[in-house]
This record gives structure tokens, C-alpha cells and sequence, in this order.
């Protein structure tokens, strides 16, 4: 659906260019789950009220559960592609079952108490979404699903950091309460996006914990399955992501930090030239 890969490349333009090295009968399929998931987690920041938020998350959750019981018909461009996808690709909707499951705790504004908090929403928003399109391409590797697991993380975790200001700004923190407490983060440095040591100091922490995933991800002896590096190139994504906030001194209230990779295209053209990620 053009729909669709539209949608992508306006929301999720690292998504929609990792998508684009994908092999071309594989693409649709993409963008088909990489537009609901960004319309996933889009609800709790367009929907003000959470009530109605639940709503239209327990919409998508009906929708989706129908799908392989019956023929249907939608003028939503993403429904449209879910319902040919489940007719021609293996689709596992547990993840997406998880993802809606999260962003219903968005909704609730609820900051991570741990790091393995953090890790867990990550397992279920960015490491979901990365299996999903394994699936969706065929990929059951074991070696492969666990590296793109390590890399979701990754790009997850420097994720968080790049949204921290914008997510200041509509009372929300996904830093956890834990490494903020380790570090003597006050409460109203946040609110006033003052940046100060331990701010950077938490910023580098979990910036290790993004280059620890990467590494180990780099460290499994893979054998690139065809169409897999598509859901691997994310890590080359972030590596240009950390070199910028090391750039920045660890500065989550610079607004260059948010920006996409200029260099982004360029990196996964050759990464993928190479099967390298």
C-alpha cells in the first residue's frame, strides 16, 4: 500500500530506510507492520484524554484478532495491508498483541522504576517489531532473531535518550527512576531541561548499555540470511546516533539530537552492499 510506505517514510524515516534494502516483494509487507506500529505509538500523544486511548487501542486489538477468522473489508490503508499479509505471510500477532499492551501504559505515563524495566518496555515496543518483520520476511534463525534482538535494544535505548525533551514536554520520562536516583538527577532539572553532570552522567550510562548490546550483536557469527540485514541495519543507525550525542556531551536537550542522520542513507547503502550491519 502506498499509503502506507508513505506513512513510514513521514513517522519512521530510519524504519522506512532500512526498508528500502529489503528485497522488493518484502517491502509492502514492512511497511504495512512498521505504519501500525508507528500508529500505535502515536496514541498516547494524540489522544489526550487515556480512556479514549484504550478505545482505539482495543480497536486495533479486535481488528487484529479477526483477522484469520474472516474476510474483511476497510478503507485504513493498514488494515488493508494486515489483511494480505495474513493471507500470504507468517504473522505473528503476539507481537503487535504486546505492543498495543505497552502503549496502554503509556497512556498511563508510568516511568520505568529499573533499567530492567526500560529493557522489558523495549522487548515489548522496538525488539517486537524488529521479530515481527523477521517473521514477516521467513527469518527463523536463532543466532539472527537474537542479534536483532540486541540491536532493537540498542536503537531503543538511544531512543529514549533522543525523545527525552520532547517526552519532558508532554510529561512523560522514560528514564529510569533507578539510574536517575544512582546519579542525583533532581526532579526540577528535568522539568527545566537543565543540563547538568549527573544528567550527562545518566546519558552515558545508558549510551554503555546501547554499545554493550551492539557489540554483542556484532560478536554472534552470523550467516546474513537473505532479506535478514533489513532488520539489522537499525545498528548502523545508531552508531551515527551515539557519535552525535558523544558530540553533543551527552546534551539530551539539544534539539541536533533529535534530528535524523544526514549520512543515514549513505552508511546503510554500503553497510547492505556489504551484508555488514
Amino acid at each position: 500500500m502506498p499509503a502506507n510506505r508513505e506513512f513510514v517514510r513521514k513517522f519512521d524515516r530510519d524504519r522506512y530506510l532500512c526498508t528500502l534494502f529489503a528485497d522488493r516483494h518484502d517491502q509492502e509487507f514492512l511497511f504495512t507492520i512498521y505504519a501500525l506500529y508507528n500508529e500505535l505509538a502515536n496514541i498516547p500523544f494524540r489522544i489526550q484524554e487515556p480512556k479514549l486511548g484504550e478505545i482505539r487501542l482495543q480497536w486495533w486489538r479486535e481488528n487484529l484478532s479477526e483477522l484469520n477468522t474472516k474476510k474483511k473489508s476497510s478503507n485504513d490503508p493498514i488494515l488493508q495491508g494486515l489483511y494480505a499479509l495474513s493471507n500470504r505471510r507468517k504473522f505473528n500477532i503476539e507481537f503487535i498483541m504486546s505492543i498495543i499492551d505497552e502503549r496502554e501504559t503509556d497512556l498511563l505515563k508510568r516511568q520505568p522504576e529499573t533499567e530492567n524495566d526500560l529493557i522489558k518496555y523495549l522487548d515489548n515496543t522496538s525488539v517486537a517489531i524488529s521479530l515481527s518483520g523477521l517473521d514477516v520476511i521467513g527469518i527463523c534463525d536463532k543466532k539472527t532473531r537474537s542479534a536483532a534482538r540486541d540491536v532493537a535494544l540498542a536503537y531503543g535505548l538511544i531512543g529514549v535518550l533522543r525523545s527525552t525533551s520532547f517526552l519532558i514536554n508532554c510529561n512523560r520520562l522514560l528514564l529510569p527512576k533507578s539510574l536517575l536516583d544512582i546519579h542525583n538527577v533532581s526532579d526540577l532539572s528535568l522539568k527545566n531541561k537543565e543540563l547538568t553532570g549527573a544528567i550527562k552522567a545518566t546519558a552515558s550510562a545508558i549510551t554503555e548499555m546501547a554499545d554493550n548490546f551492539l557489540l554483542k550483536a556484532r560478536q554472534r557469527k552470523l550467516q546474513i540470511q537473505k532479506g535478514s540485514i533489513t532488520c539489522l541495519l537499525l545498528a548502523s543507525l545508531t552508531d551515527l546516533y551515539i557519535r552525535r550525542l558523544r558530540n553533543l556531551d551527552y546534551n539530551l536537550f539539544d534539539v541536533r539530537l533529535s534530528e535524523p542522520s544526514y549520512w543515514g542513507a549513505w552508511v546503510l547503502a554500503f553497510k547492505a552492499s556489504l551484508k555488514r550491519f
